[in-house]
């Protein structure tokens, strides 16, 4: 977004949040901030950050992050940043944990101490202050104290400490600044202009007070900090020299080394050489350089030398003898420094009575540097100190001791002390201060105990202010409240009764005084002429005007009612009918009240109001309720189909209350099994007709189908305008379930689930009827179980029917979707096989590969509970059509065709033939005829022999009839 296209306000706003946060941490770095971790108790941006979130959102949030980052100045370049990702991390970890903490402050505050509010309440003001304080700032205090181990700021000894001051800094911060912000900035509420004097300039006078003694205490613990140094280095700078001295006394015993003749001789040297080894321990070599010419220049040769075991090889000093004639010109030690080590050179002259007391030779002791120094470091470095020497090499510093890594971070109050080191005519800069552990050890805890003294004060200050100018506002929006609903009440009052006025105009009243004692009327207006009819007179001269024309029903209640009147001083209300002139029944309100004088009741006066339409108008809603909380489910929308009201049976059918669904469509009704055309349907028949009636599924709450008969009206006003929808409907799940169950009963088997005769009669007509429109073939194929009656009497009924229900089970398993198979009563099954063969021939094919797979499944043997039964079946098939078109004579066929199979002994396949009729027909003939023979008494004995060839009888054979 283009820069001109962000409001002024926000850049504003985003400058003065950045402004504040980076002066007031700099002011609290500056005079807030104590040793040895440089706590800080009281962190003012803390607080700013989280007011300017709260006030003015979540677009501050880069000012924060800005300053927060400005406040930590680079202590290394981009380039050497960039190559340490742990210094790049902790430059942006301070910025991304004050957006934390302002953030889930603002959320905090927000959702559970109903921000935004002047913090009046004791209970949200406590509320607020814990979770934006030691909530919401203690994961970034974390991440903070973490950064400070990560650049070795904090060591991991101080951290608890660290981390509790920051924490409790952060704590301090949103309690005083928070409120301070919103006295500057907030002119949305009254009480924040109010506090400005009340609660700010305390405030400001209280932090003014404690940074001024902050100040104070940091200058006075500076100033006796910097003694201890100072002391310190001075006996650091008094060692280097007593020690310098030591190594000059030692060399001074080299005149023992002198013989008679002023000669040194090298085991005298070498005895020599150990003992300074021996004596200091930094000592690198020793050499013994012997003079020439004693009369003119001295020239030096390198004699003898010794080196130390402990201490490395000299890598400055070579051609001691030429370095000697350079610098020696007079017969005093000379000290020559070097980059590594220290070279003194000790003159050795002639003492003997007859010598020439001149110089005889050169006595070189050669140093290590940083051994001498560390030989004389350890009451320094006790005390917690960090040492830099700098000495002069060849005209240019030298840096020769540094005992701490980036000792100049430790020294954040500039306490580091320079010291001059004089060794003979070289000297040495030497710059003492403190270590990490200086001030955790020498920083008196006045300073802390201070500061947090005073931050816990001001934070007590801060609340208690709150809280006491939180109850004067209270108290003023108490009484500015209650000023304002009295002068709502007078007017309300005002406007009470100029409505009452014109309700009783509109309502036609009655107004009457009458006698207390006697309750005759003195007084009634016009209006009750026109109401009820009666004459004006008739009112006042009639002593029981109310009595003789009350309702019957209403008569004896109000007739008990009038002596409580007069009794109970209190107004009365009373609701009854009376009779008008020409006989219709006028319910009427009567309001009664008294004048009493001396506690006597001197006068009765009230009026009366019409209420019969408003008592026709509740018979009516009451008759429109009740019906309307029917059995069946009522649900009313608008004409955009939003529903407005349902009534009990809705939702008991339903499950959805009516809050879950006021204002949704009834497609939340929708169960799916209706298509679109389905409902446009059912619109076009509402829209055109104004009714529909109809049956559909819906789905319940819990995602249960259910089936209901719906009605629907439109309902128009006076206009013919479409205003609402009425839909009534009732649940027919009970209704379907049933038509369900007659259903099985009238077309299924009971025991094996398989389509009964009259299914099977209504599938094979559809199926004959096809197989003669198309010209294709078909076959019934009849079962009948060999030897099933003996299995019923053995094993019992049970243990038939569960054979039975194995049987349809196999059946189902071997034939296709498109074949019926049906069972007929008893062991008795039919198979109806789809007509879909061009030829009989090829039907018949069919028909018999389907009775062989059915009488190979039947013959596997069933398991009927433990026990095992092996069974056959005699199967009979009739194809169709062949001569008839009937099922029920295809059927018998069959049956024929079956019979023929258990007559030709059982577990076989017969097809029909015509002849298998005509004998059926002449079998069924002859028992006709011997049954009416017998009846009839016909039967008569004749005798017709037969004889064998050998004479013999065989038989009888009885005449033709």
């Amino acid at each position: 977004m283009h820069l001109t296209m962000i409001p002024k306000p926000i850049v504003k706003q985003v400058l003065v949040t950045a402004v504040l946060y980076f002066v007031t941490g700099k002011l609290a770095l500056w005079v807030l901030a104590f040793a040895p971790s440089y706590a800080i108790a009281v962190w003012p941006p803390a607080g700013i950050a989280l007011a300017a979130l709260l006030l003015w959102g979540y677009r501050v949030l880069p000012g924060v992050a800005l300053a927060e980052l400005l406040l930590h100045p680079l202590s290394q370049p981009w380039a050497a940043l960039l190559a340490s990702p742990t210094e790049l991390l902790v430059l942006f970890l301070y910025p991304i944990t004050s957006v934390i903490q302002a953030w889930l402050g603002s959320m905090l505050v927000k959702d559970y101490a109903q921000y935004p509010n002047p913090l009046m309440d004791y209970r949200l003001t406590v509320w607020f202050f814990v979770l934006a304080g030691p909530v919401a700032s203690f994961f970034p205090a974390l991440l903070s104290v973490y950064g400070l181990v990560l650049t070795h700021f904090v060591g991991e000894q101080a951290l608890v400490f660290s981390f509790l001051s920051l924490w409790l800094g952060q704590c301090t911060g949103v309690v005083v600044f928070t409120p301070l912000f919103f006295i500057v900035f907030d002119r949305s509420q009254r009480i924040w202009r109010q506090r400005l004097s009340t609660m700010g300039v305390p405030l400001c006078g209280l932090l003014l007070l404690a940074g001024t003694a902050c100040l104070w205490v940091q200058h006075y613990e500076a100033g006796r900090l910097g003694k201890i140094i100072h002391k310190q280095g001075s006996l650091l700078s008094d060692a280097f020299q007593q020690g310098y001295a030591q190594h000059l006394n030692a060399l001074e015993q080299q005149k023992f080394l002198l013989g008679p003749q002023n000669e040194v001789h090298e085991a005298d040297f070498l005895r020599f050489a150990q003992h300074i080894f021996n004596q200091h321990h930094d000592v690198m070599r020793l050499d013994w350089l012997s003079v020439q010419h004693p009369n003119t220049l001295p020239e030096f040769h390198n004699r003898y030398f010794a080196t130390s075991p402990l201490v490395g090889q000299s890598r400055d000093f070579s051609g001691l003898a030429e370095l000697a004639k350079k610098h020696i010109v007079t017969t005093r030690p000379l000290t020559v420094m070097g980059k590594h080590s220290l070279l003194i050179l000790f003159p050795v002259i002639a003492t003997a009575a007859d010598s020439c007391h001149c110089l005889i030779g050169m006595v070189a002791e050669t140093i290590d540097i940083k051994s001498f120094i560390a030989a004389y470091m350890g009451p320094a470095l006790a005390g917690h100190l960090s040492v830099t020497i700098t000495g002069i090499v060849n005209d240019q510093p030298e840096p020769l001791f540094q005992s701490q890594n980036h000792a100049e971070t430790y020294d954040q109050l500039g306490l580091t002390e320079h010291f001059f080191i004089r060794l003979d005519k070289q000297q040495w800069l030497m710059a003492v201060g403190p270590d990490p552990q200086f001030l955790a050890v020498y920083y008196s805890q006045s300073g802390w105990q201070l500061l947090l003294g005073s931050g816990f004060l001001i934070s007590f200050v801060s609340i208690g202010l709150l809280l006491l100018t939180g109850q004067n506002e209270s108290i003023r929006l108490e009484v500015d409240k209650r000023t304002e609903e009295l002068s709502l009440r007078n007017k309300q009052l005002a406007a009470s009764e100029h409505q009452f006025r014109k309700l009783v105009q509109s309502q036609s009243a009655i107004v009457w005084r009458a006698d207390p004692v006697s309750l005759r009327f003195l007084f009634v207006s016009d209006e009750a002429e026109s109401l009820l009819g009666y004459p004006i007179e008739q009112w006042l001269n009639d002593a029981d005007f109310c009595k003789h024309h009350l309702h019957k029903d209403d008569r004896e209640n109000i007739m008990s009612l009038r002596p409580s009147f007069i009794s109970k001083p209190i107004n009365h209300e009373v609701e009854f009918r009376m009779i008008a002139a020409d006989g219709r029944s006028v319910w009427l309100r009567n309001f009664v009240d008294v004048t009493r004088e001396n506690d006597v009741v001197t006068e009765l006066f009230g009026f009366m109001i019409d209420i019969t339409r408003q008592k026709i108008a509740e018979e009516q809603l009451h008759l429109a309720a009740t019906t309307f909380e029917s059995q069946q489910g009522i649900m009313i929308t608008d004409k955009d189909a939003n529903i407005l009201r349902v009534n009990k049976a809705f939702t008991e059918i339903t499950g959805y209350s009516q809050e879950q669904v006021l204002g949704k469509n009834p497609r939340i009704l929708s169960s799916g099994r209706h298509n679109k055309a389905f409902y446009q349907a059912l619109w076009q028949q509402l829209s055109s007709q104004g009714h529909y009636e109809g049956e559909l599924w819906n789905r319940r709450q819990n995602g249960e189908l259910y089936p209901e008969w719906l009605a629907i009206t439109a309902v128009k006003n006076a206009d013919q305008e479409l205003g609402y929808y009425v839909g009534v409907f009732s649940d027919i799940t009970e209704k379907k379930d049933a038509e369900g169950r007659i259903h099985a009963l009238a077309f299924y088997d009971p025991l094996t689930q398989l389509p009964n005769r009259r299914l099977l009669l209504d599938r094979f007509n559809q199926e004959l009827s096809d197989a003669l429109r198309q010209q294709h073939y078909g076959a019934v194929i009849f079962l009948d179980l060999d030897f099933f009656k003996l299995l019923n009497d053995a094993k019992g009924h049970l243990v038939g029917d569960e054979l039975l229900v194995q049987v349809a089970n196999r059946l189902l398993s071997v034939l296709r979707k498109e074949d019926t198979p049906a069972r007929l009563g008893g062991d008795e099954f039919v198979v109806l096989l789809h007509a879909n063969a061009d030829t009989l021939a090829i039907a018949a094919d069919q028909a018999g590969a389907v009775a062989e797979k059915i009488k190979t499944c039947l013959n596997q043997p069933f398991m009927l509970g433990h026990y095992e039964h092996q069974l056959s079946t005699s199967i009979g098939i009739a194809l169709f059509p062949e001569h008839h078109d009937s099922p029920e004579v295809i059927l018998q066929q069959a049956d024929t065709a079956m019979y023929r199979s258990k007559a030709s002994g059982r577990n076989t396949i017969s097809f029909f033939h015509p002849s298998m009729q005509e004998a059926a027909n002449l079998r069924l003939m002859l028992e006709h005829d011997i049954k009416k023979a017998i009846d009839n008494s016909r039967f008569i004995l004749c005798y017709q022999a037969h004889k064998r060839k050998s004479r013999q009888m065989q038989r009888c054979v009885a005449p033709k009839r």
